[in-house]
């Protein structure tokens, strides 16, 4: 069995006859009926019911030319990966971003990246704070989206994306949601809930008011046990949105407003790590979202 056959084969089904496929196919009608004879012998199956005008696929025919057309496609997708290859594209792409709350604004892009680069083998890892810088380093991930870091790196390239906000909340059964105004000290009396790495450094005491913390993979985590009354955390507001409509949380008014803190954005790059077709694309879509 080759693909010849199996070309013939789809072929003869699209035509509805031996004659007809031989003529589209610029061969004789004896090369077409050969090649049909050989794939049932090879197959050891009768494709085509032979004795009406026109053949006619029997049951296992049918299943056979589903299977095949399967083949070709399949043959389609490894011919155009092998030029993709050719043409430089990355065979996998990683993409390192602290804290999974990021995909609502992000998962758009990801889409857009899909249609131009369908063959590309795409990671998206969730690593956080000192956790994403160590995976930049050792080359396990390409890009990088952090916040920006109080001790700046400079071993990669840095590009400032959008600012998010973020803002302080707690379940609405708190008892810090029944304040008119909350004060600093106020929160230092409850427990906060905050995100870590799986390190130590600096960055994770960024926002710290508390002594008292709990400390959580990710900002869903955080959400999570703010709803459940466990403590006071900062969370960007995008996250905190479906929480508010639904009542269940409350941002904290200090200073008789609800208090916000803006963190900016950065995409990273490791300054002698050259991205390829996907990652060029990926990195100028981002920095178009910048604002």
């Amino acid at each position: 069995m080759n693909l010849q056959q199996l070309d013939i084969l789809l072929a003869v089904v699209a035509a509805g006859s031996f004659s007809a496929a031989a003529r589209k196919l610029g061969k004789v009608q004896s090369a077409v009926s050969t090649a049909i004879s050989e794939l049932e012998i090879d197959l050891n199956l009768q494709l085509f019911d032979r004795s009406g005008r026109y053949p006619k696929l029997t049951e296992a025919g049918a299943r056979i030319v589903q299977q095949a057309q399967l083949v070709r496609q399949q043959c389609q997708q490894l011919t155009e990966l092998a030029a993709d290859l050719a043409g430089g594209l990355e065979t996998r792409f990683c993409l390192a971003v602290d804290d999974e709350g990021q995909l609502p604004w992000l998962a758009p892009v990801l889409a857009e990246l899909s249609a131009q680069f369908p063959k590309l083998e795409l990671q998206v890892l969730f690593p956080l704070l000192e956790d994403l810088t160590l995976m930049l380093e050792r080359g396990d991930a390409d890009l990088g989206i952090c916040f920006q870091p109080q001790q700046l790196p400079e071993q990669f390239l840095r590009w400032p994306l959008q600012q998010l906000q973020f803002a302080a909340a707690v379940s609405t059964a708190h008892v810090l949601a029944t304040l008119a105004e909350v004060t600093t000290a106020d929160l230092q009396q409850h427990r906060q809930l905050m995100v870590t790495g799986r390190g130590e450094s600096l960055e994770k005491q960024r926002g710290r008011l508390s002594s008292q913390v709990w400390w959580l993979e990710g900002d869903i985590a955080v959400l999570a046990l703010v709803e459940q009354n466990l403590g006071w955390a900062w969370l960007p507001l995008h996250v905190l949105q479906p929480a508010m409509l639904q009542g269940k949380i409350k941002l904290l008014p200090i200073n008789s407003e609800p208090a916000q803190l803006p963190l900016q954005l950065e995409l990273w790059q490791l300054r002698d790590k050259t991205p390829g077709p996907a990652g060029l694309w990926l990195r100028q879509r981002l920095l178009q979202l910048k604002g």
